[in-house]
């Protein structure tokens, strides 16, 4: 395929992508925590965005092939983890999460939140090594194949296992004793003649298990936590060993670092209205506490799109600029393999069932709040199969067009950095339009319109909180919009055909 254009980053067309790319991706992580996403499928939606942008500007690489972008995406949200009861704990709190014998409600109990810092820190760290460690090797100039990947997964899941089963129940006594005591203590208040290890171990970190025990929760979590944290570690070592590979050690090394800030910084306004910890004389603005949540959210991500590409943008030339002219080399042999991957997953799963699933689950919600169906679960797998069938269908036609019957190495007749350029808006404007409009958890149909008649009335309804997550999600979506239609004017540079 010829290439119509080129990438023109300058030092201006950077400071774009990087404000550009921290508004995204903060409006979007906070749209993962909200009704229709959440978990590994909200991780899901965020990889999609990131991987458009980062096509979008850096897109001209043999490496960054059509198939390369559901792999990164799917990395990013299989190790989607759980905070459970750390996020609070810089506040110099921990609950117990289930009460004590004799107890109606959870037990709260004093500890040094410089132990709740340090676990924030590695729940950050943790938090998508093997999306940080993809993204590296597409910058790389190494070659990978797909037993590498392979020989990388294998080493992440190896060392978090290892670590689950021993070294990390050791660094947790040493860095957050509190929480191995009090586990103790509910242990005990359970008759189970156990230590904490030997609890975890027998139950295989079973969550379900440690919220039926005061503390357990917590315990669990947070040998996750640090097992995810280490695991990360090692794989960043293994790229540096298995492939010496310094670039994607680093690139990797650098994102799970940004994660972890992100996640750790933003965490303040969970902690403002706590009476210990670090801002425990802080008054926090009354709009600001009922959506503390939100504001850890959008926060994060607007950090963490701000890091990644931060580190980005300061690689190398040789790494940003692209390839010129190429032609993609087949992931697959086979012309029909290679089809059906992309119609299924290249195209169907990252942008129609991350999209269908919000929708079958908003609607879903909707009908059951109105009284219309008991069994909103069902509707919504119903919902969402049937959107989904609907797209794959009319993918599948337009994908074998253009990669059997035209012989085309892509599944879109274009080339993938322009391909990421257009569709990056058009994806985001789908999320935006559900997330505001659709459903159950609109935020924008939810919004009390009649409550909010006059000026006095609007103007208590926002020192309540209650419209400071729309606005700061409408401000940043917008501000998205001019910040990236900037930098992809300023980026693109036309090639000579």
């Amino acid at each position: 395929m010829e290439i119509n254009s080129t990438r023109n980053l300058t030092a201006g067309t950077k400071f774009f992508m990087v404000l550009s790319c921290a508004f995204m991706t903060g409006f979007m992580w906070r749209v993962r925590g909200d009704s229709g996403w959440g978990s590994m499928w909200g991780m899901f939606a965020v990889g999609v965005m990131l991987m458009l942008f980062i096509y979008a500007f850096f897109g001209n690489r043999r490496k960054m092939s059509y198939e390369a972008i559901p792999a990164a995406v799917i990395l990013l949200g299989i190790t989607n983890g759980g905070w459970g009861t750390l996020n609070s704990q810089m506040g110099g709190y921990l609950t117990s999460s289930f009460p004590f014998a004799g107890e109606t409600a959870d037990r709260l109990v004093e500890i040094n939140p410089l132990h709740g810092l340090w676990m924030m820190l590695l729940l950050g760290f943790g938090w998508m090594p093997l999306f940080a460690l993809f993204i590296g090797t597409l910058f790389s100039e190494k070659q990978y194949k797909i037993k590498h990947y392979i020989i990388l997964v294998a080493v992440y899941y190896a060392a978090l296992f290892l670590f689950k089963a021993s070294v990390s129940h050791v660094i947790l006594s040493a860095i957050h004793p509190e929480a191995v005591e009090n586990f103790r203590l509910g242990l005990a208040d359970q008759s189970i003649e156990l230590s904490p290890v030997e609890a975890y171990i027998k139950n295989l970190g079973s969550a379900a298990w440690a919220k039926k025990v005061p503390f357990a929760r917590n315990y669990f979590t947070s040998v996750d936590v640090i097992s995810a944290a280490c695991a990360a570690l090692i794989s960043c070592v293994a790229a540096l060993i298995v492939r010496r590979d310094k670039l994607t050690a680093f690139v990797a090394l650098g994102i799970n670092t940004v994660c972890a800030l992100s996640i750790t910084l933003a965490d303040v306004f969970l902690i403002l209205d706590s009476d210990r910890g670090f801002f425990a004389n802080v008054n926090p603005p009354a709009f600001m506490v009922p959506c503390a949540w939100s504001l850890w959210e959008f926060f994060t991500g607007f950090l963490l799109g701000l890091g990644i590409m931060l580190i980005l943008v300061c690689l190398p030339k040789r790494l940003t600029n692209g390839e010129g002219r190429f032609e993609y080399n087949p992931v697959f042999k086979s012309d029909k393999i290679r089809c059906f991957y992309n119609a299924l997953l290249t195209v169907t799963f990252t942008f129609g069932l991350t999209l269908a699933r919000p929708v079958g689950r908003r609607i879903a919600g909707l009908l059951e709040d109105k009284g219309i169906l008991s069994d909103a679960e069902t509707v919504e797998i119903i919902l969402t199969a049937v959107l989904t069938a609907i797209a794959f269908i009319f993918i599948c036609i337009k994908v074998k067009k253009n990669m059997i019957s035209r012989g085309l190495p892509v599944p879109v007749a274009m080339r993938g950095e322009d391909f990421a350029m257009k569709s990056a808006p058009l994806y985001f404007g789908a999320t935006a339009l559900i997330y505001f409009f659709v459903g159950s958890g609109a935020d924008i149909i939810e919004l009390p319109f009649a409550q909010m008649k006059s000026s006095s009335a609007f103007l208590e309804t926002l020192r309540s909180g209650y419209l400071t997550v729309v606005i700061l999600q409408l401000a940043a979506m917008i501000l998205f919009y001019a910040l990236y239609a900037v930098a992809a004017s300023k980026s693109i540079k036309k090639a000579n055909s």
